[in-house]
């Protein structure tokens, strides 16, 4: 489990700074300390009095006690800087922006590890170290005490800790597969949408003095959408997907086989967000269908690899595409070359009836025609572009083909090779 991706996730918890260019914001974890003890009479607590809540809140004991350790926001700052140069050196951050940009989900010009960095800076309040040799808690106040906002994460970043203890998280993904990669969201999506139910589970106490150990002494709670201003929707949706989904999952899991199923999980999670969007395809276990990208552009380096999965190609079709025109995916691979300098993507994906593929073509080519000019078919495939990138679409041989360059001879050699295969 790559320890970035799970401290973006911990920032998203957070009320969002404010746009750049509206007046200084309050800092966010004020204002959340202001409402939880002014109004909902959060009270002091110590870490082990933390850590005793958070265990009745899930169900499951500790089998140890999980240092605490407490940083000032200027530490922080070095502390995160460490963490990306560790966690996401620029050539994986480079693969990483060039895969989303030739997908059309990250803005030509966007730095993308930019982004994440300010994501973190702006938003931490607590967060568990999970990598082998820290394997800690922090806890980021300037008062070394826990605040209600420290409360609040870290809730939910001892249930990481907890999990930690059960599970081998590092052994389950390799280090290869990347935080925008689908296997690495569905398996976040058991970490994090437990740790989010954990926390209202811990939230409803503190509130009302119920410990909530039986599913129905807990009032309805959902937590709210934040919003996320200047953060493009593929670094949206990444980020909060596991915590709303997986919450969602990780319920469903609760209330069929109680705890003990939740933590099955975290060592046997879904092998796809389409698992976690429709948990009756994990109970029964539906594996993706493989999926062949064999195309290789003469000259070219492979920069990135992976799968995109239903969560993703829900962004990828925008705001307002019906969430039907993702669903009945049955898998998809997708290569990035690096072509003298330029950027090659070949993607394919296939769907569970010839009705599925159809829909998302459909929508595919829609979304594509509102971000591109529409051109002339070239091979059999629908083409879009401007005079710097070119797209192609099109159904072959029971599955969907997505070509992207900005390199119009890498385009066509790759077109002519798919439409003769």
């Amino acid at each position: 489990m790559r320890t970035l991706a799970c401290l973006l996730l911990a920032a998203a918890l957070a009320v969002p700074a404010a746009a750049r260019d509206d007046p200084p914001a309050p800092d966010p974890s004020e204002l959340i300390n202001a409402l939880l003890s002014g109004l909902m009479g959060f009270t002091d607590m110590s870490g082990a009095e933390l850590q005793a809540e958070v265990a009745t809140a899930g169900g499951i004991p500790f089998r140890s006690d999980v240092p605490l350790e407490y940083m000032t926001r200027a530490e922080l700052g070095k502390y995160l800087k460490e963490m990306l140069d560790s966690e996401y050196p620029p050539a994986r951050a480079e693969a990483d922006q060039r895969t989303l940009q030739a997908f059309d989900l990250l803005p030509a010009g966007a730095d993308l590890r930019a982004l994440r960095g300010r994501i973190l800076a702006e938003n931490i309040v607590g967060f568990y170290d999970e990598r082998p040799g820290k394997k800690k808690l922090y806890a980021v106040s300037d008062q070394r005490k826990l605040t209600p906002a420290n409360q609040l994460i870290l809730s939910h970043e001892l249930r990481h800790a907890l999990q930690d203890q059960y599970a081998d998280l590092h052994s389950v993904l390799p280090d290869s597969v990347g935080d925008f990669d689908d296997r690495r969201m569905a398996f976040l999506s058991v970490l994090e949408g437990d740790a989010t139910l954990v926390m209202e589970r811990f939230l409803v106490h503190r509130l009302t003095g119920d410990k909530g150990d039986k599913e129905d002494e807990v009032p309805p709670f959902s937590m709210p959408t934040p919003p996320m201003p200047e953060v493009p929707p593929v670094l949206r949706d990444q980020l909060l997907m596991p915590y709303f989904a997986g919450r969602d999952f990780a319920q469903t899991l609760q209330r069929k086989g109680g705890w003990d199923a939740v933590k099955q999980a975290w060592s046997r999670p879904p092998e796809s967000t389409e698992q976690v969007l429709h948990p009756e395809k994990y109970d029964a276990r539906e594996p993706p269908r493989p999926v062949d990208v064999s195309y290789a552009p003469r000259g070219g380096r492979v920069v990135n690899e992976g799968v995109l999965g239903e969560a993703l190609i829900r962004t990828f079709l925008g705001e307002g595409a019906p969430e039907e025109a993702a669903a009945g995916w049955g898998g998809d691979r997708y290569r990035v070359f690096d072509v003298s300098g330029k950027t090659l993507l070949v993607w394919r994906s296939v769907w569970d009836t010839p009705a599925d593929a159809s829909e998302f073509l459909a929508a595919a080519q829609a979304r594509m025609g509102t971000l591109h000019a529409a051109q002339a078919p070239r091979r059999g495939y629908r083409v879009f572009g401007s005079p710097s990138r070119w797209v192609a679409i099109g159904e072959r041989a029971g599955g969907i083909d997505f070509v992207s360059s900005d390199d119009e001879q890498a385009f066509d050699a790759a077109l002519a090779s798919l439409a003769g295969s």
